[in-house]
């Protein structure tokens, strides 16, 4: 008899979302870089928004009064 171990659950929309929050919060308050548009930015600010029940975070870059939202936010790959 083989034993299978059950495969790992998919994660839902909700925990993606907060894992990316949480992902930029760190970069945030490590004024870690991340790229938008393909440059290097620095994050500014993350107020979030409720809308309907559901929360929704607004990003602002460091001199640019342009929102964005998190799936414009790319990060730089870190040597650890």
């Amino acid at each position: 008899m083989s034993s299978r171990s059950p495969a790992p659950a998919q994660e839902t929309p909700a925990e993606a979302a907060y894992k990316r929050d949480r992902a930029l919060l760190r970069a945030l308050y490590t004024c870690q870089p991340v790229l938008v548009d393909g440059k290097q930015h620095f994050l500014h600010s993350m107020p979030p928004q409720v809308l309907g029940g559901g929360v929704s975070t607004i990003i602002y870059l460091m001199g640019d009064a342009t929102p964005r939202q998190p799936s414009d936010i790319t990060f730089l790959e870190q040597a650890e």
